[in-house]
Parts: C-alpha cells; structure tokens; sequence
C-alpha cells in the first residue's frame, strides 16, 4: 500500500492502527502494588526467597525476583497485606519470567493455581476499593 504525502509515495506496510494496539490478554484488571511477599518452590524445602510483589489480579501476580523462576515451577506463595495486617496464601505457577534491563534481577509472571475462595473473595475486594480510591 502506498501513501501520497504531499507529492511523495511513500510505501506502507499493513495497518499501522493494528501494529499499534496489541489486544490485552489479561482475564483480569490489575492493580500496582508494593506488596512483600514469600515464596518456596514445591518440592524444594530449601529453595525460597523474598520480594515484592508489583502488580496482582484475583488470577495471579507480577513479582520482582533475585534470580530466574523457570516456567511452569509451582511455587507456594505468602503475600502479606500490611496496612490490613492479612496474608494470603496460595500455590502459583510461573508463566513468564524476564531480566530486568540493565540489572541482575528478573521479573517474573505467576498464575494462581490454587487459591481458597475466601481469599480470592478477599482480593477481588481489595482490588476494587483500591482502585477507586486511586481513581
């Protein structure tokens, strides 16, 4: 496809609108955190760390890690809500997990796997108060 741009063809590939929007393929909204968290890898008893969690939905998690998390490790996870004094636990599955540019840490994606549905209850309400008092 060729544009006229005041006189100048200018040669065009595919729709631009189309290279620009990316369809979201999130289940769920959400929400920017800075929440701690513990996790331990199942079957590993030795194998854990600390950190923060950077975004959360009732469907899983964005998390900042010291080192890479494989994908499709489960991992047992404690995210502690201080303001309310809550944790929650729940077991999650690693979908994604990327190196922070220009750093030694990762990021990492987690799915919940099995979460009980009091606390799933209980973050769909957090998440939503949370946002409208951003909004």
């Amino acid at each position: 496809m060729s544009v006229d741009m005041m006189g100048e063809s200018v040669l065009c590939c595919g729709n631009l609108r189309g290279l620009m929007e990316t369809p979201e393929r999130r289940q769920a909204k959400r929400l920017r955190v800075n929440l701690p968290l513990v996790y331990q890898h199942l079957g590993r008893d030795r194998d854990f760390g600390e950190t923060l969690a950077k975004d959360i939905s009732v469907v899983g998690m964005r998390i900042n890690a010291g080192s890479f998390l494989a994908p499709g490790s489960d991992l047992l996870v404690k995210l502690r809500f201080p303001e309310v004094s809550k944790v929650i636990e729940a077991i999650a599955q690693v979908v994604w997990s990327q190196r922070i540019s220009f750093s030694d840490h990762y990021q990492a994606g987690l799915r919940f796997t099995e979460i009980s549905p009091v606390f799933r209850k209980w973050l769909e309400e957090y998440i939503l108060i949370n946002e409208a008092m951003s909004a």
